[in-house]
């Protein structure tokens, strides 16, 4: 396990760094276009200045010279209008690897809690087995690694590559057709900016900050809402007796089990209307979630064989029952939905 984590530690550090050579890069060759856009700016304002004089002094001019200044003028125009695209073009580039950096950093950070959390639960669970508390962390590890790595795979890393061919086209057309390069450029930004929010998103799905920062009310508040918005589900979310902050490792786990929860209604439930309802006193917590979809048979799916149907059900009683040392039960009814129940002792 730790062997697994240690390479996958050093495979995402040697991509930082590689990031990192490119931006190295990127900014040598930003200063280097910026002074010539500007070396190229100083020559535009000169023959500016001499277009200005040419038309107050028509007179003077031969009609050769004229056109000769005309075809050097529009020249040096299109040349600083290339030039500047150029720069805007790198800059984006910059902008993506920054997003890029931002984002393995968080994802090393969430390895490393994960073993922190691992140790943690390991050494507060002395009533199971240690053979059984090992597989249960690593069996959780794995998932969350898995879930992870789908994430990345399917959004910011798709996203990325798309931005990628996206700039190559813009560069293509900077040789040929600059109102084209431009109109592409701009679509390119708006592109950037959605792939920005949705890597924003990724990133508090993995490790909301507001947990740390705020805490759980707030961020399920918020996670609730946007999750609500982006399933068109309408979500509830109601809570009698959390005046005060819980420690950390309640929180996250708190979190986590309401966020699969969740999810598991957005796979599997087809609900349009979703209860969340956190219940405490000072010698238990509750933490309940209703839906109104589609329901299923309990028995059949936790006597899966493959356990397949049910690892979104071996998720939540982990939580609750291995990281905080509480119970879970499930009730549903095919056609009139399914209500999920941990309760746990107060910290």
């Amino acid at each position: 396990m730790a062997a697994d984590k240690d390479a996958l530690l050093k495979e995402l550090r040697d991509q930082q760094d590689r990031i990192r050579r490119q931006m190295t890069e990127l900014d040598a060759l930003v200063r280097q276009n910026q002074a010539e856009v500007d070396k190229m700016s100083q020559r535009e304002m000169s023959v500016s200045s001499r277009r200005r004089d040419m038309e107050v002094n028509f007179e003077r001019y031969e009609k050769v010279d004229i056109k000769n200044f005309y075809t050097s003028a529009q020249e040096v125009q299109t040349r600083v209008q290339m030039m500047r695209s150029q720069v805007e073009q790198l800059q984006t580039k910059q902008q993506v690897l920054r997003e890029q950096q931002d984002t393995l950093q968080k994802l090393i950070q969430s390895l490393d809690e994960v073993s922190v959390v691992a140790e943690t639960t390991i050494s507060n669970l002395p009533h199971v087995n240690p053979q059984e508390q090992i597989a249960a962390i690593i069996q959780a590890q794995e998932k969350e690694r898995l879930r992870i790595s789908l994430q990345m795979h399917d959004g910011p890393a798709q996203s990325m590559s798309n931005l990628v061919l996206r700039a190559e086209i813009c560069e293509r057309f900077l040789d040929h057709d600059t109102n084209q390069a431009r109109s592409e450029m701009s679509s390119l930004k708006t592109a950037i900016n959605t792939v920005l929010q949705d890597t924003r998103r990724f990133i508090f799905d993995l490790r909301p900050m507001t947990l740390d920062d705020l805490g759980l009310l707030p961020t399920l508040k918020r996670y609730s809402q946007e999750f609500g918005d982006k399933n068109n589900i309408e979500i509830n979310l109601m809570v009698q007796g959390l005046e005060t902050r819980l420690p950390s490792h309640y929180e996250v786990t708190i979190f986590r089990f309401v966020q699969e929860a969740l999810n598991n209604v957005q796979r599997h439930a087809n609900a349009s209307h979703v209860r969340i309802i956190l219940e405490a006193d000072a010698s238990r917590i509750q933490i309940a979630i209703e839906d109104d979809g589609a329901g299923f048979h309990v028995a059949e799916t936790l006597n899966d064989p493959t356990g397949k149907r049910n690892m979104g059900i071996a998720s939540l009683r982990q939580q609750a029952e291995v990281l905080l040392r509480g119970q879970m039960g499930i009730e549903s009814t095919v056609g009139r939905g399914t209500r999920v129940v941990a309760v746990v002792p107060s910290p």
